[in-house]
């Protein structure tokens, strides 16, 4: 809840959701939030910027955890670099951070009792890394929204542990404009950017080894003006949903065994300034 700088907790139920918690969030301006196991972190964007994290109970309660809000690549002086996302690494060892206003991606390493060490940044490959996704072997797949710039944007691919950061693809374009975010299939193959500027979503292939190809810069397409921001896959990795802020609907695509999307409808009447997306 960025305005209350608060974070809520909701049990997903068959009829619906219940509200369990609402505790502050460490800072201003929440964000993202990214979970593994008991363990949830939020991203505060406002002031000076920060990471938070908490433990999440059986009966959806948070509890902060001590010591372990840290500072961005700023070291807490000075106004947030303009994060956008934060994510637990498959394996729960390394937390990630985009920040657009730098040019860097932050990463944290975790220890057992769940505390965050501090930042560690290292240059993105591309202008103004935004949204971003892991594959199941652990390649973090970075789109590049490149300040905007008419069909300019981009996504990388890096190799990320607890003790390294290394670079596997550097800037793929999507030949489109302002990569947004990125969501990647279950079984790792295959990625996919929105593209607020285009109304599009872009496709790539992803090899074992973590290195993208682009495979249609137009996979998809949500309508001009409509501003996809946001992107889900479902459980199984069968079909793809985005949230369209500019024309206020969720479009959905089926994913085909080559990386392909055909569109299968969508809804409308979402309210103005809806944010973020999920998919079961």
């Amino acid at each position: 809840n960025a305005g209350s700088h608060e974070i809520s907790v909701f049990a997903v139920r068959d009829d619906g959701l219940t509200l369990t918690d609402k505790v502050a969030s460490g800072g201003e301006r929440p964000i993202s939030v990214t979970t593994y196991k008991d363990l949830v972190y939020v991203l505060n964007a406002g002031g000076s910027g920060n990471i938070t994290g908490f433990t999440l109970g059986k009966r959806g309660q948070l509890t902060p955890i001590a010591g372990s809000t840290r500072a961005l690549s700023n070291g807490g002086a000075g106004a947030a670099p303009g994060p956008a996302q934060i994510e637990f690494s498959p394996d729960g060892e390394v937390l990630v951070v985009t920040e657009k206003a730098t040019n860097l991606i932050d990463t944290y390493a975790v220890g057992e009792d769940g505390v965050a060490g501090d930042a560690t940044s290292h240059p993105s490959s591309g202008v103004t890394p935004f949204g971003f996704d892991f594959t199941r072997r652990g390649t973090l797949i970075v789109s590049e929204a490149f300040g905007g710039a008419a069909d300019a944007s981009a996504a990388s691919s890096y190799a990320v542990s607890e003790d390294g950061f290394e670079l596997i693809s550097a800037s793929v374009p999507t030949n489109q404009t302002a990569a947004c975010w990125v969501v990647v299939t279950k079984n790792g193959k295959f990625a996919y950017t929105t593209n607020t500027g285009s109304g599009s979503i872009s496709a790539y292939r992803v090899s074992k080894g973590g290195s993208i190809e682009l495979l249609n810069g137009q996979a998809g397409l949500t309508g001009a003006g409509s501003a996809p921001i946001d992107a889900a896959v479902s459980g199984n990795s069968r079909y793809l949903y985005t949230l369209n802020a500019g024309a206020h609907t969720i479009t959905g695509f089926a994913v085909s065994a080559d990386g392909g999307l055909s569109p299968i409808g969508g809804v409308g009447g979402l309210l103005a300034g809806a944010v973020g997306l999920a998919a079961r």
